[in-house]
């Protein structure tokens, strides 16, 4: 997501610990993001540190990426975020295309088969240069969204000026759309209402995830006259996320109780943040991990199978 604040960090690293600890997969969950919060919920709080090795040294100076590997202990290996505002001035000034593949040539083709069977990133919030190498290093995207007044247009930015344009050069899937930190009743005029009525019903969000494809337009909000709207939710919405307009229908008339859609705020994920831990260890029964084991799987499967 081009937008801070939705919960990618915490994604990244439940996701780690799922697959990881959890699921007996090798891991590694590097943070691309300079301002470092997966980094600090971990334990790391070097940013900054000249004399430190650092991802510009693999991606620009030939270190073996074994170098910068740390090992948290939670079921994955780590890449802290150090000197990240440092890499992405270097990388700017590197050839456009070549820079674009520097991660996936000096980091992920090394390690991901041989060492890993997944690598996950944390991105930043706005587009650079890393955010770049991330789509192209590993084409395949979950997006978290808050009930929050500026999703939607996280999600339109996102779709305009990152996935659409990513897709005019590499196959670039988003594997899953999820719901994140919901806290209210839905068979009300709640903002998570809204998030979740737009997510599961509008030809306008089936554009933002179709984004870059033929006959698209995400900034009208259309698609083509044969593409079905509710295959295409279904395809990107998680079954535990999906509502169908039907479904809205009969909340509305009393006839089906409101479901508690996930994933629903939980102060475990905070707790294990401030205990600089993923909630897999912090506190595995927590009740919203089950829903993470889903996009692990998903994950697994590489995309949502009906």
């Amino acid at each position: 997501m081009l937008k801070g604040g939705f919960g990618k960090s915490v994604f990244a690293n439940t996701l780690g610990g799922v697959l990881g600890d959890l699921r007996d997969h090798d891991v590694l969950v590097a943070d691309l993001d300079p301002a470092g919060h997966l980094s600090t919920g971990l334990g790391y709080y070097t940013r900054e540190d000249a004399d430190a090795l650092d991802l510009g040294d693999v991606l620009l100076d030939d270190t073996a990426p074994e170098e910068i590997i740390k090992h948290p202990g939670y079921g994955f290996d780590f890449v802290p975020s150090l000197n990240l505002e440092t890499v992405t001035e270097d990388l700017a000034r590197d050839s456009v295309m070549a820079s674009d593949m520097r991660l996936k040539q000096d980091l992920v083709d090394p390690l991901l088969g041989d060492k890993y069977e997944y690598i996950l990133f944390d991105i930043p919030g706005s587009r650079n240069k890393l955010v770049n190498n991330a789509v192209v290093a590993a084409p395949n995207a979950i997006l978290p969204l808050k009930p929050v007044p500026e999703a939607l247009n996280g999600m339109r930015e996102t779709a305009t000026k990152l996935v659409g344009e990513i897709r005019q050069h590499i196959d670039f899937e988003i594997l899953a759309v999820v719901p994140n930190d919901l806290r209210a009743r839905i068979d009300q005029q709640t903002k998570d209402r809204r998030l979740l009525e737009a997510m599961n019903t509008q030809e306008q969000f089936a554009a933002y995830l179709l984004a870059g494809r033929d006959g698209v337009d995400p900034d009208s909000g259309t698609i083509p006259d044969d593409v079905d709207v509710e295959a295409v939710l279904d395809n990107h919405i998680p079954p535990f996320a999906r509502v169908t307009a039907d479904e809205w229908d009969a909340i509305d008339a009393g006839e089906m109780a409101p479901p508690k859609v996930p994933i629903r705020h939980s102060a475990a994920f905070g707790d294990a943040y401030e205990d600089r831990k993923p909630v897999t260890a912090y506190d595995s029964e927590c009740s919203q991990v089950r829903y993470f084991e889903t996009l692990a799987k998903i994950i697994e499967q590489g995309g949502i199978q009906q």
